[in-house]
C-alpha cells in the first residue's frame, strides 16, 4: 500500500490511497480461499469446489468485501501514519474499477481537528464575586417561615400581604397577546415579590370569581427585552382567596421537633449561611471557569472543521426557529448565532487538547461521586447513586465522564489564572455610562 497526502487546509486533508495489481490479485486469492472452506455447494465436498464455481455463486460478495478491506484498511493506516484526529468520517471518492488483475487507489477527503499549541498560561483577569451579606439569610429564613404559614380560605377580597390567591391571567399589547405573559391557575403570594409591583398592587380589592383588566407597566431593567418599559393589559381571573391565619415566629420553642430542622435558631441560621456561603462559592468557580474559557478561546485563534461549524450552526438555527416560531432567522441573530457557534466549537476543542496534555483521566471513583451529587440535587438518599448509574445507560455515562473531564480542565485553567478582586459597579455608576 502507499499514500499520499495534500493538506487542503489546518483542518481539511485529502488522501490518495493505492494498493499494487500484485496486493489485489493476493487479497481476492485469500478471500476465495476463506470462502471454499466455509461455504457448501451441492456436488462438492468443503473446499473442493473449483474457483469459477466460487466466483459464479459468490463473485459480487467477494469483490465488495475485497474493496471494503482494502478501503477500511488503507484509511486506517493513512490516519494512523499521519496522527491525524478525525472530526467526522471521511468521504470515500474517486474509487478506480476493482478487478481482481489491476491496481486499486481510492482518494479520500478527511476533516480533522487542527493541531493548536496551547498550554496553561497565567493569564489575569478582573473578578466581581458574589459575596454573603445577612439580606441572604434573611431571606432564606423568611422562606422557611412561609412554608409554616397556615392560610384559610375566604370570600372576602385580598386586603393584605402574606395573603394568598388562585389566578388565571393573560397579557395583551395593542390587543395581542404576548408571549411568556399567560398562566393558568398561578397560585400568588402577596408580597413574595415574584411578579412585577404594578400586577400585585391590581390585585388588591378583588375577590374570590372576579374577573377584571389591569394595566401593568414593567420596570425598565426588567429582565426580558421584549417587556422592559413596557405596558401590558392583563385580564385578570381570580378562583380562589387564601388570608394569612398564621404566620409563626422562628423560636427555640417553634423548631424543637420539627423535622429536617436543628433545635435552635442560632443552629438554623448558621446552617443557611454555611449553605449560601458554599453557594456562593460554588456561583464563584463556576463564573471563573467561564472567564477561563472565554479567555483562551479569544487568545487562540485557528480553524475549526467545516462539518462541525454546519452542524452546529444549523442545530441552533433550529433552535431558534423552534422558540420563535420563526420561518427565517434575522440577520443580526444568523450572525449571533454563528459567532455563538464558532464559540462551541472551539471551547470544544480546547478542552480537548488540554485534556490530552494534562493526562486528564476520568476514574470509576469519579463517575460515582458526580451520581452523588445528582442524587442529592433530586433530594435522593446518597443510596440512590447507585440506582441513578444503574439505569442511566452507556451513553449518559460517557457523556458524564465527558462532563468530569471537561470540568477537571476548567480547574486547572482556573488554579493557573491570575484574578484581580473587583468591586461591582454601583447603580449611580451604570446610570453615569
Amino acid at each position: 500500500m502507499d499514500y499520499k497526502i495534500n493538506h487542503l487546509s489546518t483542518v481539511e486533508k485529502e488522501i490518495e490511497v493505492s494498493f499494487s495489481a500484485e496486493e489485489v490479485q493476493a487479497q481476492f486469492k485469500q478471500e476465495y480461499s476463506q470462502l471454499s472452506h466455509s461455504v457448501n455447494i451441492k456436488g462438492f465436498r468443503p473446499g473442493k469446489a473449483p474457483l469459477n464455481v466460487l466466483k459464479q455463486f459468490y463473485g459480487k460478495n467477494v469483490k465488495a468485501d475485497v474493496e471494503h478491506h482494502f478501503i477500511s484498511e488503507g484509511m486506517q493506516e493513512a490516519v494512523l501514519k499521519e496522527k491525524l484526529r478525525l472530526a467526522t468520517n471521511p468521504e470515500i471518492f474517486d474509487e478506480t474499477e476493482l478487478t481482481e488483475t489491476g491496481a486499486f487507489t481510492f482518494k479520500l477527503k478527511a476533516e480533522v481537528f487542527p493541531e493548536i499549541d496551547i498550554e496553561l498560561k497565567p493569564f489575569e483577569h478582573d473578578f466581581t464575586p458574589i459575596k454573603y451579606d445577612d439580606t441572604m439569610l434573611e431571606n432564606e429564613l423568611e422562606a422557611i417561615k412561609a412554608k409554616f404559614i397556615e392560610y384559610k380560605e375566604s370570600e372576602d377580597a385580598l386586603s393584605a400581604e402574606k395573603d394568598r390567591l388562585v389566578i388565571s391571567f393573560v397579557g395583551k399589547i395593542d390587543g395581542k397577546e404576548v408571549e411568556n405573559t399567560a398562566g393558568k391557575d398561578v397560585t400568588v403570594i402577596v408580597g413574595d415579590g415574584k411578579f412585577v409591583p404594578d400586577f400585585e398592587k391590581a390585585l388588591y380589592g378583588h375577590k374570590k370569581g372576579d374577573s377584571f383588566t389591569a394595566d401593568v407597566k414593567f420596570p425598565e431593567d426588567y429582565r426580558s427585552k421584549e417587556l422592559a418599559g413596557k405596558t401590558v393589559q392583563f385580564t385578570i381571573d381570580v378562583t380562589k382567596v387564601e388570608k394569612c391565619e398564621n404566620a409563626p415566629e422562628l423560636t427555640d420553642e417553634f423548631l424543637a421537633g420539627k423535622e429536617g430542622y436543628p433545635d435552635t435558631v442560632a443552629e438554623l441560621k448558621e446552617q443557611i449561611k454555611k449553605n449560601i456561603e458554599n453557594y456562593l462559592n460554588d456561583i464563584s468557580m463556576q463564573g471563573k471557569k467561564s472567564i477561563a474559557i472565554e479567555t483562551y478561546v479569544k487568545e487562540y485563534e485557528f480553524e475549526v472543521p467545516p462539518s462541525f461549524m454546519l452542524n452546529e450552526k444549523n442545530a441552533r438555527i433550529d433552535d431558534y426557529k423552534r422558540e420563535f416560531k420563526a420561518e427565517e432567522v434575522p440577520a443580526e441573530e444568523l450572525a449571533k448565532i454563528e459567532d455563538d457557534a464558532k464559540f462551541a466549537i472551539k471551547r470544544y476543542i480546547i478542552l480537548n487538547t488540554l485534556a490530552d496534555k494534562l493526562d486528564i483521566t476520568v476514574t470509576d471513583k469519579d463517575v460515582d461521586i458526580a451520581f452523588a451529587q445528582e442524587a442529592m440535587q433530586y433530594g435522593l438518599p446518597a443510596e440512590f447513586a447507585n440506582k441513578l448509574r444503574e439505569y442511566a445507560g452507556e451513553e449518559r455515562i460517557n457523556a458524564k465522564k465527558y462532563e468530569i473531564k471537561e470540568q477537571k480542565v476548567l480547574d486547572k485553567m482556573v488554579e493557573k489564572m491570575i484574578f484581580t478582586e473587583k468591586a461591582p459597579e454601583k447603580a449611580d455608576d451604570k446610570k453615569a455610562e
